[in-house]
């Protein structure tokens, strides 16, 4: 390696660490966006049924809890006034106003954190000089009817709770619950619960609420948003109840209705505490409906948009230059176009030191690309489908002597209708979900099977395995740097880091030693 060479590379190095160094120094910003976890984008849209008059929408709006920090949040009010009824236990939305027609209601962007607390230690009761002048509000049975505490003495009377400490009756009120009263989608009451066991996620929770405070255990029932029940497909979420009970000043998770006893647990968003005052709370009134649409911001990982402003407030001149100062779609294409020069890193590395054999140069990238459009399945699938009917189809065409141009025209052809087919058939029964069509399959695949077919005839077939073979191995590889997020978003914000990569391709490009699988192509000579 020559000096020229030498300080041409330690240049390509040295710069983008002084660019980084002064981005964190003196432009004084984040050496990368701040990682989101666990954080949900919540929107309530609340629309009036036909031909309902109404003046008054209730509905509980996000609530500073253990388990749900609200980080922003605004409302939708149109002609209504708003207004926010608030107490400990959560916060209800109030919108006001006459002739509603229109859709209102809220978005909240909120941080999850689980249910902690686990395994309650048994209570040893201590004896108290002291006499409560108030009873505490979670054991009040002021909220249920008549009938529903008869019914429910009745039945606490089976059960038998009473002469165990409060942990063990707790459980034993909540094994009987889950194992007793059949899981239930259907509107029920209370009373019917208790007289049919049977019940849903609500009237399972208000019954295990009940009997636990004619034992003296505080608990309350929870109205909010399981996660967890959330699909790839299908963001709406509809609210479902859970309950909250209290052992040494700490409160645990129940579901009866999930079958979970005082464990930690995750993806629980909750809106309300005390389901008990406010029945009709999450219950579908005849008056208006709602539909909540729930998407995990961690889908990203990173707050790209606080990211952008820091930049934007910035006083550097890298506010204008940076690429989060590009419209998002621009962003979004380059955040996977900044990986190409990896890809194509590690191409030169597998050619240059191992000896990979490929097609072309770019042609593994650019089938990663396709992959990653796609769908990795259905991308290896049609790929080899169509190199196979790319085969069959050059001896078939051989025998009209066709020129270069139109056989390549015929080809293509055959690649669109191979591709309109297979999206039609995975269309109708979903081999492949999530798979979208681009034009990279249309354009990769007619090149790379001309080049397949040409050289079977040049080099035989097992050569051109063997280099297709290599060609996907590679493909792979860059694929998955492609969803590498954390190298995705390093290179994005500083893609001067990309003059690194050039200088190790400098060095790569002086490499004049073996190739490893020339050690093993010749290791006879070199025995000898």
């Amino acid at each position: 390696m020559d000096r020229k060479t030498y300080i041409t590379i330690v240049i390509l190095i040295l710069l983008p660490i002084l660019s980084i160094l002064y981005k964190l120094n003196v432009a004084e910003l984040s050496l990368l966006p701040v990682a989101v976890d666990d954080t949900v984008n919540l929107q309530v849209v609340i629309s009036p049924k036909e031909n309902v008059a109404i003046s008054e929408v209730v509905f509980p709006i996000p609530k500073q809890f253990v388990q749900a920090k609200v980080l922003k949040s605004n409302t939708k009010t149109d002609d209504l006034d708003f207004r926010v009824q608030k107490k400990q236990y959560g916060h209800l939305g109030i919108w006001e106003g006459e002739d509603w027609n229109s859709h209102i209601g809220y978005y909240a962007k909120i941080k999850m954190l689980p249910y902690e607390n686990k395994d309650p230690e048994p209570e040893i009761p201590t004896p108290s000089k002291k006499t409560l002048t108030k009873e505490p509000y979670y054991l009040s049975l002021k909220q249920f009817s008549t009938d529903e505490i008869s019914l429910a003495k009745k039945l606490y009377e089976q059960i038998h709770p009473y002469d165990k400490d409060n942990v063990a009756s707790a459980k034993q009120i909540y094994y009987f619950i889950s194992e007793e009263i059949i899981n239930s989608h259907k509107d029920i009451t209370l009373s019917d619960t208790i007289r049919l066991n049977s019940g849903n996620a609500y009237t399972q929770a208000l019954l295990f609420s009940l009997l636990c405070r004619m034992r003296g255990i505080q608990a309350r029932t929870v109205a909010g948003f399981d996660l967890n029940r959330l699909t790839e497909k299908d963001n709406k979420n509809k609210i479902t109840f859970w309950n909250e009970v209290r052992f040494h000043g700490k409160w645990y998770f129940v579901s009866t209705y999930k079958s979970i006893f005082a464990s930690p647990v995750t993806g629980y968003l909750p809106l309300w505490k005390s389901v008990e005052e406010k029945r009709n709370l999450g219950e579908d009134p005849v008056t208006f409906r709602y539909t909540a649409y729930i998407t995990k911001s961690n889908v990203n990982r990173y707050n790209f948009k606080e990211y952008s402003e820091e930049i934007a407030s910035s006083n550097s001149f890298l506010r204008y230059y940076s690429l989060y100062s590009l419209p998002t779609p621009l962003q979004n294409l380059f955040r996977l176009v900044i990986l190409i020069p990896i890809g194509a890193l590690v191409l030169s590395i597998a050619r240059n030191m191992i000896g990979i054999p490929t097609f072309g140069i770019f042609t593994p990238i650019l089938l990663a690309m396709f992959f990653y459009e796609t769908n990795l399945w259905f991308g290896i699938g049609f790929f080899l489908l169509m190199i196979a009917l790319g085969f069959f189809e050059r001896f078939a065409l051989d025998k009209f002597y066709l020129l270069a141009v139109p056989r390549l025209s015929i080809l293509l052809t055959i690649t669109v209708l191979t591709l309109i087919l297979f999206s039609i058939i995975n269309e109708e029964i979903s081999i492949f979900n999530q798979m979208s069509v681009t034009l990279f399959p249309i354009v990769i695949t007619t090149i790379f099977v001309e080049r397949f077919s040409i050289m079977i005839i040049e080099e035989g077939v097992m050569n051109t395995l063997v280099t297709l073979f290599g060609t996907l191995v590679i493909a792979l590889i860059s694929y998955m740097i492609f969803f590498f997020g954390s190298l995705q978003i390093l290179f994005f914000t500083h893609p001067e880091l990309l003059l690194i990569v050039i200088a190790i391709q400098i060095f790569l490009g002086l490499y004049k030693g073996y190739r490893i699988s020339e050690l093993f192509r010749f290791k006879e000579i070199f025995k000898s």
